[in-house]
């Protein structure tokens, strides 16, 4: 008697066509998914640095000697007083803040499955506008249980996130300090 095998109602035979109850969530490599970025950072530090240092000394030394005899009377008087004041007193503040916010979305593809199910995702995308070119890169590790049901996922919710935002053009140019500038900066002590 040969042996007959039956069709799973839940296993996806073609990618192509939906089926009623299997969901369309990435879980193989080249699926896509959406991540929604929407990073922000704020650091604030003060630094405040004081120190104020005084020593003082005093010496104070008389002598006094006489003699006496019948020619003459002798008499010496000598007097030594020292002192010393010092001071020394230094001051300094500094203070640096930084805040930064980045909002965008973009589709990546999964790259990898791990084995215990996690995605390893990645993706590029590049645009060019008047001469000014944008690219974005960002890869990280997604757990399937973080996807939402339209493949959407918060950048937040991303293991090892990475991102990468590079521009070139005129006004990179521009804006960039020029290279001697940048090797002052590197020697110059104040």
């Amino acid at each position: 008697m040969p042996l007959l095998h039956a069709d799973s109602l839940w296993k996806k035979r073609d990618p192509q066509r939906a089926y009623l109850f299997y969901d369309s969530r990435a879980r193989s490599v080249g699926d896509l998914l959406t991540v929604i970025i929407s990073e922000s950072s704020d650091v604030q530090n003060t630094e405040k640095n004081s120190m104020d240092k005084a020593s003082s000394n005093s010496v104070n030394s008389d002598f006094e000697a006489g003699s006496g005899g019948g020619l003459a009377e002798q008499a010496a008087n000598a007097s030594l007083d020292v002192a010393n004041s010092a001071k020394r007193a230094f001051s300094g503040n500094a203070s640096y803040r930084d805040s930064r916010e980045y909002t965008d979305h973009m589709t990546v593809t999964v790259v990898d499955v791990l084995p215990n199910g996690n995605m390893v995702i990645a993706g590029r995308r590049c645009l060019t506008i008047a001469g000014e070119q944008r690219t974005l890169v960002m890869s990280g590790v997604v757990r399937p249980i973080d996807l939402g049901p339209d493949n959407k996922i918060h950048s937040r919710y991303i293991a090892d996130l990475r991102t990468v935002y590079e521009g070139e053009g005129a006004s990179r140019r521009f804006t960039r300090q020029g290279w001697f500038g940048r090797a002052a900066n590197k020697v110059w002590p104040f």
